[in-house]
């Protein structure tokens, strides 16, 4: 790939980071890639997830980049085992056969309503999950099917193509939803009377739909027909389905509904640990084991990249982000990275409160000021769900970064970025853009 086929980066040179004898073979593949997963991996990450992440960066945004998706090798440090565990296996989060402070315990909550009433209309039509959703939106739906996807790795890529194409079609009927979404755009919705049905017409659609170039990329629209999207619905969105009735089954019960209620709380429990854990680590030691595999991870694919030419693109979602940010403002500044893309982090929040190793006390707002722009970073997305509790702007605090409206809506918002087709369709448009 040469660099006038990548609009969005200027490709540096003289990356003077050592080749790493021991990683494995690294020459002859595309642009190298690097994900920092966020809270709550305290085992590795679920394989089929991320095998449909990896497959939906070189769809898109490594597609924008003008990478060969077949040959692109993609690091993934995984680093929440390093975070200590806890010493009594979560126990404090057992709140179940307290003895009441005082008073009457509600037999109902209206939490607990809402959650009954969704259970009782689970429960009459449990295969009718995405048809309700793509009443409301049909790119909500493809969602739902991505993030569920199950099969072995080739399944998983084919049903991640299939995903892939159908949010192209959906944003360009719909023009990325600005021409309103669900039956009104796309009326063959009303003609579907299931899950099934529905995954069958779309397959018909996606068969006679004629997709538009895309500016600025290379190959398809955004890189699914390499992936053979266009033999009916494959297998691994067809197993979606079995997996939607058995949370529908689920959630009929009150127990499923209470299963739901306490969720955000280990959430909450995880983000507290994987945080306060990170510092812990960070400010007892100079070069903290976790720091350390990210940076070992990042030189690998820096190395890899000054060797053949390529672009690094780095994409890091919540607490990597703020990981990725404390590596390269402080403790690996000579690495040049040159597309990074966080989603759902706090890196502006975390520099207002002057977190950072790099954080500079002295410089607020006052008179305008920002942090300026890291300069081994030639271009920061930094992406934000209002949905998402998790996700704060970037660009008020720094200068050069770009803060990019991503909205959901979803109950989910936080940890739904990397599987969702809509967010790779757009941020590859967006790196293909070359806006600073």
């Amino acid at each position: 790939m040469g660099k006038a086929k990548y609009a969005g980066i200027q490709l540096r040179s003289g990356r003077d980071m050592p080749h790493n004898e021991g990683s494995p073979q690294w020459r002859g593949l595309g642009v190298p890639l690097v994900h920092v997963h966020g809270i709550g991996n305290r085992v590795p990450q679920d394989p089929e997830q991320a095998a449909v992440r990896d497959a939906l960066y070189r769809q898109h945004v490594l597609a924008a980049v003008g990478c060969d998706q077949d040959n692109t090798r993609v690091w993934s440090p995984w680093w929440g085992g390093l975070v200590a565990e806890p010493a009594w296996g979560w126990a404090s989060l057992d709140v179940a056969g307290m003895e009441q402070l005082g008073g009457i315990e509600e037999a109902s909550s209206p939490e607990t309503a809402v959650l009954d009433v969704a259970a009782r209309i689970g429960a009459a039509e449990p295969d009718r999950v995405l048809v309700a959703a793509a009443a409301t939106s049909l790119q909500w739906a493809i969602d739902i099917v991505c993030s569920s996807l199950v099969g072995t790795e080739d399944e998983l890529r084919e049903g991640a193509a299939f995903c892939g194409k159908a949010t192209a079609y959906w944003a360009q009927r719909s023009d990325t939803g600005r021409r309103g979404d669900g039956p009104a755009v796309f009326p063959w919705l009303v003609e579907v009377s299931s899950d099934t049905e529905l995954l069958e017409r779309l397959s018909a659609e996606l068969a006679v739909w004629h997709p538009r170039p895309v500016p600025n990329t290379s190959g398809s629209a955004a890189g699914w027909e390499t992936f053979g999207a266009t033999g009916g619905v494959p297998r691994a969105a067809r197993l979606v389905l079995r997996r939607l009735n058995y949370y529908a089954a689920v959630s009929v019960t009150r127990g499923g509904a209470a299963l739901l209620r306490r969720r955000p709380t280990r959430s909450l429990a995880l983000l507290l640990g994987d945080v306060m854990g990170y510092f812990a680590q960070r400010d007892t030691t100079e070069n903290s084991s976790i720091t350390a595999l990210v940076s070992e991870s990042l030189e690998e694919a820096a190395d890899h990249a000054r060797q053949s030419g390529e672009p690094l693109v780095v994409m890091a979602h919540s607490m990597g982000g703020n990981i990725i940010h404390d590596v390269l403002s402080h403790f690996r500044p000579h690495l040049q990275v040159d597309l990074l893309v966080t989603a759902g982090t706090q890196i502006g929040l975390f520099e207002e409160l002057k977190l950072f190793r790099a954080s500079d006390r002295s410089l607020t707002s006052a008179g305008g000021r920002k942090v300026p722009a890291l300069p081994n970073v030639s271009r920061w997305i930094n992406v934000v769900d209002p949905a998402d509790p998790l996700a704060f702007a970037a660009a008020p605090v720094f200068s050069g970064a770009e803060d990019l409206h991503f909205g959901t809506g979803a109950w989910w918002a936080h940890g739904g970025y990397v599987t969702s087709p809509h967010f790779h369709h757009r941020v590859a448009l967006r790196a293909a853009e070359g806006q600073r």
